[in-house]
């Protein structure tokens, strides 16, 4: 795929979008109201993937350069978190890094930095899958695994051990659909041409469909009912990303100079928003009068603040911190 400067742009303003579900999710109350509002949102993470994947292809494959950018910022947040949780037993302090830089534990987003460098690793193989007889082997990849590990395990009432617990939160294939359909799609090998209507038609029915499987959910006792790893979650997303990808590549220019921003600061507001959000949660009566969606917005814009002076005070170094 040929990226110009205003398909690029594009990009940016769909990481902008994708950064704002983001924050909202990790905003949103747990119980009934991720039965309604989640599925609005969940596309984030799988935009992200979607981006990345469009973005790759396995003749230019250089690992190295993409796992170092998200390694060391990986590296320093899980120190920054580590301290920020534990401060008040420094002796612990030790171990609970060692142990959190393993699995990914230190803060709620991080499992994203495994499964980047997972799909990225994975690149070749994705690329000679693509071109093979089995190319849409791919798309049933994603669904196997939520069947088997997490749906089927949420019916019967079956909790996985730790170490599979641990295993299934970092592991990429859950959300590989979201990358392969963006390869897919950024090299060419495929074409969507469902229209505007039907597209949108989709939509609304994925919409609906998930709200449906999330209140499912949601009376099978599973406050985390609105989670991004269900079998409608991946639908919708999907879809979202089509609809994405066509605008992307849709010859009239769209201009969002909010979005650009937010999708310029995103890598950074990804890894900090959280820290803001556990910051922001200190302040007395902060909880009783900043409801969602409020807190959501006011963690936001802290976030992007926050990135943006980071940006100007470290300068060429703030590439450490993702900023």
């Amino acid at each position: 795929m040929v990226i110009t400067k205003e398909k690029s742009y594009c990009i940016q303003m769909l990481r902008g979008l994708a950064i704002i579900a983001v924050v909202f999710i990790h905003n949103t109350p747990g119980g009934a109201p991720q039965v309604f509002c989640r599925p609005f949102m969940n596309f984030s993470v799988g935009l992200f993937l979607f981006l990345s994947g469009m973005l790759s292809t396995a003749e230019k494959w250089k690992p190295w350069k993409r796992i170092k950018k998200v390694l060391i910022p990986y590296l320093i947040w899980t120190a920054i978190y580590v301290i920020l949780y534990n401060y008040k037993t420094p002796a612990l302090i030790p171990k609970i890094f060692i142990t959190d830089l393993i699995e990914g534990n230190a803060a709620a987003t991080f499992y994203y930095i495994f499964v980047y460098i997972e799909l990225t690793l994975l690149i070749p193989l994705i690329g000679k899958l693509a071109k093979s007889k089995f190319m849409y082997l791919g798309f049933v990849i994603s669904p196997i695994e939520i069947i088997i590990m997490r749906l089927i395990p949420q019916i019967i009432g079956y909790e996985m051990n730790e170490y599979i617990r641990i295993a299934m939160s970092i592991s990429c294939i859950g959300w590989f659909s979201y990358f392969y359909l963006g390869y897919l799609l950024g090299n060419g090998i495929i074409k969507v041409n469902f229209s505007k209507v039907k597209l949108s038609v989709m939509l609304c029915i994925a919409f609906l469909l998930q709200v449906a499987e999330g209140y499912w959910y949601y009376l099978l006792g599973n406050q985390n009912c609105g989670t991004q790893l269900k079998l409608t979650s991946v639908l919708t997303g999907c879809i979202v990303c089509i609809i994405a990808f066509r605008f992307i590549e849709s010859e009239k220019f769209h201009e969002n100079k909010l979005l650009y921003l937010l999708g310029d600061c995103s890598f950074g507001i990804y890894f900090s928003h959280i820290a803001i959000m556990f910051i922001l949660s200190r302040i007395p009566k902060y909880g009783e009068f900043i409801i969602f969606p409020l807190n959501a917005i006011v963690t936001l814009f802290t976030s992007c603040v926050f990135v943006m002076i980071g940006k100007r005070v470290l300068g060429k170094y703030s590439k450490y911190l993702a900023l």
